[in-house]
């Protein structure tokens, strides 16, 4: 069962965030319907929603956009009547003006090498590239910034959070720190790392060979004021597993 969901009804629901992950929402829908639930994150730009039964047992397959980790629990309500009854007008009428408020999230389609949008779920890039230029780099970094793509679904052991591309003047941030449960002072320091390619930029040996991570660049992060609780935040064996799941 599916349903493209439009953005052409009711009225916004606030938008919280109540869940901190996806096992908190299938937890939630199971304790309402009754059924196995087993939900997977997309970044689809046209089917926000689809419900399919599993084949073995007595359960559902439900694809949800990324949106959804932070519903508030009136619309994460409708999802499980949704999955009771897919023709619900009443929970549609929810989720339609759940997804009308969230539309921004959605990343369309571009051609080959444009940026994805800044603004994610949880955090908006520009807003704190803006103010990591202004407290850190006094205005001076005029790179742009964006969203990478999310790579396809597999079992993960490490995780590139971030890349500047000096050909391009762009820094690619992992899409996977867009959820809740990342700390903004994190994501906030990575996008510090990567502006401070673009002011320092990439050193070359007499040989040719890139220099990133130089004296001075060491010493310039080490005076990032999060610096030390970011990196505890990184450490932490936990967070790295919710992230690589």
């Amino acid at each position: 069962m599916t349903r493209n969901w439009d953005t052409s009804q009711g009225q916004p629901a606030q938008l919280t965030f109540p869940f901190t992950e996806v096992d908190d929402i299938e937890r939630c829908l199971q304790a309402r319907t009754g059924l196995r639930v087993v939900i997977v994150l997309t970044n689809n730009v046209s089917t926000m929603l689809s419900v399919k039964k599993l084949r073995a047992g007595k359960g559902v397959q439900l694809r949800l956009h990324r949106m959804f980790l932070a519903a508030p629990k009136k619309v994460i309500d409708a999802v499980a009547d949704w999955v009771e009854h897919p023709r619900s007008a009443q929970a549609g009428a929810v989720i339609d003006a759940f997804i009308e408020q969230n539309r921004h999230c959605i990343r369309r389609r571009r051609e080959s090498g444009a940026a994805q949008p800044a603004r994610g779920v949880c955090h908006d890039l520009q807003q704190l590239f803006d103010e990591v230029n202004q407290t850190e780099f006094g205005g001076a970094v005029s790179a742009r910034i964006m969203w990478g793509r999310m790579p396809r679904a597999r079992r993960r052991r490490s995780i590139r959070f971030g890349s500047y591309t000096s050909e391009e003047n762009l820094i690619r941030i992992h899409p996977l720190l867009d959820q809740p449960h990342v700390p903004r002072f994190f994501v906030r320091y990575i996008v510090f790392h990567e502006m401070l390619h673009a002011y320092l930029g990439i050193e070359r040996t007499a040989s040719g060979r890139r220099r990133i991570h130089t004296r001075a660049f060491r010493e310039r992060e080490k005076a990032y004021p999060d610096y030390e609780r970011a990196l505890a935040w990184l450490n932490d064996s936990a967070n790295l597993r919710r992230l690589l799941k």
